[in-house]
């Protein structure tokens, strides 16, 4: 997918899949109004400038502004092994975020390929998932993010940079086993292919066909839960004369229209108790994760507690 006369920011690591999609792009440059590329410096490993050095190189051929933005290392002080990926997530995409609108660019590419797919609801299954996290990585999101090589798997990529001549830097901290999500994708997985060749596929075609059925589903529990709704606003919701019926099932169907709403918890046993509270008349307040339920004078009000 390469949306065609856009202004597009290319998200860059200097890694095989990210530099194998700079180069499509630039090798089809006419076909937009605007391209750049981003690197994000965390500011952590040694040869982060060996990696941009790279980029830059590449986007003064193939004639691609390029930007390198630095994130402020202060901010992973005191995060443990679990925290320090999810703090580095969220600020990459703020910054590149921030690039973008002051790019004014139509979307934000990043190079996450197939075999991130499976990765990605495999580790969702592990830990518990439904229907809208088994839709594993989106091709293109609300906000503008696309992902234009899911259709490809790392050996495409392999092969296609062989064919190419590209080059490419292997982040160091990929090979190290400490994180479980590398061990998935180190060991796990590759493990999982050799024994069942096609489990990779398999994954990613779950999320496919998640993909294709979860807006069909929201359409439909729209129709049921949509009577109810007074209001919604800011991860906010108020529903009126709404009473859970107590049959098996309807309480994750709720859970699951909720999160079309942007309401989301972390499933837990608690979440049976609330749906037996959703099931009777008596008011109450109950909490799940950082979302609070609060019944009263016939309104279940729906809103997320401050942090």
């Amino acid at each position: 997918m390469f949306p065609q006369l856009h202004s597009i920011l290319l998200a860059i690591s200097g890694g095989l899949d990210s530099m194998c999609m700079l180069h499509r792009f630039a090798k089809n440059a006419k076909e937009y109004s605007n391209l750049y590329a981003a690197y994000i410096n965390h500011g952590i490993r040694k040869d982060a400038n060996r990696d941009a050095e790279l980029i830059k190189k590449k986007c003064e051929e193939y004639r691609i502004p390029f930007y390198e933005i630095f994130i402020n290392p202060e901010i992973f002080e005191g995060s443990g092994k679990g925290g320090f990926e999810a703090i580095a997530r969220d600020a990459r995409y703020n910054l590149l975020f921030e690039l973008k609108n002051k790019l004014n660019a139509d979307f934000l590419a990043t190079a996450h390929h197939r075999d991130d797919q499976a990765e990605t609801v495999f580790l969702r299954i592990a830990r518990g998932t439904g229907l809208k996290g088994l839709r594993g990585i989106l091709p293109e999101r609300q906000d503008g993010v696309i992902r234009p090589m899911l259709e490809f798997t790392k050996q495409n990529l392999l092969e296609y940079a062989k064919e190419n001549r590209i080059e490419w830097q292997e982040d160091s901290t990929n090979k190290s086993i400490n994180h479980f999500r590398n061990r998935v994708r180190l060991q796990i997985l590759p493990q999982m292919e050799s024994e069942c060749k096609g489990t990779i596929d398999c994954l990613a075609h779950i999320a496919e066909l998640s993909q294709k059925i979860y807006p069909k589903a929201i359409k439909i529990l729209d129709s049921y839960f949509n009577p109810f709704l007074v209001s919604q606003s800011e991860g906010a919701v108020l529903l009126k004369h709404f009473y859970l019926p107590a049959m098996q099932g309807y309480g994750e169907l709720f859970r699951l229209w909720l999160g079309s709403k942007g309401i989301s918890w972390e499933e837990t046993n608690e979440d049976l108790k609330f749906y037996e509270k959703l099931q009777k008349k008596a008011s109450f307040r109950f909490r799940l994760g950082k979302v609070c339920f609060e019944r009263k004078r016939g309104g279940l009000s729906i809103f997320p507690l401050p942090l």
